[in-house]
Protein backbone atom coordinates (compact mmCIF):
# COMPACT_ATOMS: atom_id res chain seq x y z
CA UNK A 1 0.00 0.00 0.00
CA UNK A 2 1.27 3.47 -0.80
CA UNK A 3 1.41 6.42 1.86
CA UNK A 4 0.86 9.72 0.96
CA UNK A 5 2.09 12.72 2.65
CA UNK A 6 0.20 15.57 2.48
CA UNK A 7 1.24 18.89 4.06
CA UNK A 8 -1.30 20.69 5.64
CA UNK A 9 -0.86 24.53 5.80
CA UNK A 10 -4.22 24.56 8.41
CA UNK A 11 -2.30 25.64 11.54
CA UNK A 12 0.67 24.42 9.98
CA UNK A 13 0.49 20.72 10.71
CA UNK A 14 1.82 17.49 8.89
CA UNK A 15 -0.14 14.91 8.67
CA UNK A 16 -0.13 11.85 6.77
CA UNK A 17 -2.59 10.57 4.63
CA UNK A 18 -3.79 7.07 3.21
CA UNK A 19 -4.50 7.46 -0.57
CA UNK A 20 -7.80 6.20 -1.49
CA UNK A 21 -11.42 6.65 -0.98
CA UNK A 22 -11.90 7.38 2.80
CA UNK A 23 -8.65 9.37 3.51
CA UNK A 24 -8.81 9.89 7.06
CA UNK A 25 -6.11 11.27 9.13
CA UNK A 26 -3.44 8.61 10.92
CA UNK A 27 -2.97 10.62 14.02
CA UNK A 28 -6.71 11.27 14.43
CA UNK A 29 -6.49 12.79 18.24
CA UNK A 30 -4.45 15.66 17.25
CA UNK A 31 -7.01 18.09 14.85
CA UNK A 32 -9.54 16.64 17.54
CA UNK A 33 -7.24 17.62 20.87
CA UNK A 34 -6.38 21.38 19.30
CA UNK A 35 -10.82 22.24 18.68
CA UNK A 36 -11.34 21.16 21.91
CA UNK A 37 -7.87 23.12 23.30
CA UNK A 38 -9.62 25.90 21.30
CA UNK A 39 -13.29 25.48 22.49
CA UNK A 40 -11.61 25.44 26.24
CA UNK A 41 -9.74 28.98 25.06
CA UNK A 42 -12.76 30.22 23.86
CA UNK A 43 -15.13 29.37 26.70
CA UNK A 44 -12.85 30.79 29.34
CA UNK A 45 -12.23 33.78 27.06
CA UNK A 46 -16.20 34.30 27.12
CA UNK A 47 -16.32 33.81 30.94
CA UNK A 48 -13.64 36.63 31.09
CA UNK A 49 -15.38 38.61 28.73
CA UNK A 50 -18.77 38.31 30.77
CA UNK A 51 -16.73 38.99 34.09
CA UNK A 52 -15.00 42.35 32.89
CA UNK A 53 -18.51 44.01 30.92
CA UNK A 54 -20.05 42.85 34.81
CA UNK A 55 -16.79 45.14 36.21
CA UNK A 56 -17.43 47.75 33.60
CA UNK A 57 -21.22 47.61 34.72
CA UNK A 58 -20.55 47.45 37.74
CA UNK A 59 -17.80 50.65 37.41
CA UNK A 60 -20.63 52.51 35.07
CA UNK A 61 -22.95 52.51 38.08
CA UNK A 62 -20.11 53.23 40.62
CA UNK A 63 -19.30 56.20 38.61
CA UNK A 64 -22.98 57.50 38.04
CA UNK A 65 -23.68 57.46 41.99
CA UNK A 66 -20.30 59.15 42.36
CA UNK A 67 -21.27 61.98 40.27
CA UNK A 68 -24.32 62.07 41.65
CA UNK A 69 -22.80 61.99 45.16
CA UNK A 70 -19.99 65.10 43.90
CA UNK A 71 -23.54 67.39 42.27
CA UNK A 72 -24.95 66.86 46.25
CA UNK A 73 -21.88 67.73 47.90
CA UNK A 74 -21.36 70.77 45.41
CA UNK A 75 -24.74 71.91 46.18
CA UNK A 76 -24.57 71.54 49.52
CA UNK A 77 -21.14 73.61 49.76
CA UNK A 78 -22.42 76.51 47.25
CA UNK A 79 -25.26 76.26 50.50
CA UNK A 80 -23.04 76.38 53.36
CA UNK A 81 -21.09 79.41 51.35
CA UNK A 82 -24.65 81.38 51.42
CA UNK A 83 -25.41 80.14 54.66
CA UNK A 84 -21.81 81.72 56.05
CA UNK A 85 -22.32 84.96 54.09
CA UNK A 86 -26.02 85.27 55.75
CA UNK A 87 -24.01 84.45 59.72
CA UNK A 88 -21.68 87.13 59.07
CA UNK A 89 -24.93 89.82 57.95
CA UNK A 90 -26.72 88.17 60.96
CA UNK A 91 -23.79 88.91 63.04
CA UNK A 92 -22.84 92.76 61.84
CA UNK A 93 -26.92 93.38 62.37
CA UNK A 94 -27.02 91.75 66.00
CA UNK A 95 -23.84 93.75 66.86
CA UNK A 96 -25.20 97.32 64.90
CA UNK A 97 -28.40 96.26 67.27
CA UNK A 98 -27.09 95.38 70.64
CA UNK A 99 -25.02 99.21 69.98
CA UNK A 100 -27.98 100.88 69.14
CA UNK A 101 -29.72 99.10 71.95
CA UNK A 102 -26.85 100.53 74.50
CA UNK A 103 -27.08 103.50 73.00
CA UNK A 104 -30.81 103.51 73.62
CA UNK A 105 -30.55 102.50 77.83
CA UNK A 106 -27.85 105.22 77.76
CA UNK A 107 -30.36 107.58 76.61
CA UNK A 108 -33.44 105.64 79.13
CA UNK A 109 -31.30 106.33 81.85
CA UNK A 110 -30.06 109.62 81.02
CA UNK A 111 -33.85 110.61 80.86
CA UNK A 112 -34.76 108.59 84.28
CA UNK A 113 -31.64 110.82 85.89
CA UNK A 114 -33.34 113.84 84.61
CA UNK A 115 -37.10 112.76 85.42
CA UNK A 116 -35.86 112.12 89.12
CA UNK A 117 -34.25 115.32 89.06
CA UNK A 118 -36.97 116.54 88.05
CA UNK A 119 -39.31 115.15 90.61
CA UNK A 120 -37.00 115.66 93.59
CA UNK A 121 -36.89 119.25 92.71
CA UNK A 122 -41.05 119.07 92.24
CA UNK A 123 -41.56 117.67 95.82
CA UNK A 124 -39.22 119.86 97.45
CA UNK A 125 -41.56 122.75 95.95
CA UNK A 126 -44.75 121.82 97.17
CA UNK A 127 -43.03 121.37 100.63
CA UNK A 128 -41.37 124.44 100.80
CA UNK A 129 -44.42 126.26 99.94
CA UNK A 130 -46.84 124.18 102.24
CA UNK A 131 -44.21 125.34 105.27
CA UNK A 132 -44.97 128.75 103.93
CA UNK A 133 -48.64 128.51 103.64
CA UNK A 134 -48.38 127.20 107.43
CA UNK A 135 -46.97 130.11 108.52
CA UNK A 136 -49.44 132.55 106.60
CA UNK A 137 -52.42 130.07 107.50
CA UNK A 138 -52.50 126.95 105.52
CA UNK A 139 -56.31 125.62 104.98
CA UNK A 140 -55.15 122.02 105.83
CA UNK A 141 -53.28 123.10 108.49
CA UNK A 142 -53.89 125.27 112.22
CA UNK A 143 -56.51 123.24 114.19
CA UNK A 144 -59.42 123.73 111.49
CA UNK A 145 -59.10 127.16 110.64
CA UNK A 146 -60.34 128.38 107.44
CA UNK A 147 -58.69 130.90 104.98
CA UNK A 148 -60.27 133.88 106.35
CA UNK A 149 -60.33 133.28 109.97
CA UNK A 150 -56.62 134.42 110.19
CA UNK A 151 -57.96 137.80 108.83
CA UNK A 152 -60.83 138.10 110.84
CA UNK A 153 -59.00 136.79 114.09
CA UNK A 154 -56.93 139.96 113.04
CA UNK A 155 -59.72 142.36 113.09
CA UNK A 156 -61.01 141.54 116.06
CA UNK A 157 -57.65 141.64 117.44
CA UNK A 158 -57.93 145.42 115.84
CA UNK A 159 -61.17 146.21 117.38
CA UNK A 160 -60.69 145.41 120.67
Amino acid sequence: MFVLFEASIKKGCATVMRAGKGQRSIEPGVPEQQVKDTRRQVAKAERQIRTLQEKVADQKQLLHELQAQGKHESRRAAEREELKAEIADLRSEARELIRANRELVEKIEALQAESAKKASAQVRKPSELAAGMFLHGHPYRGHGESKTQPRQNARRAQSS
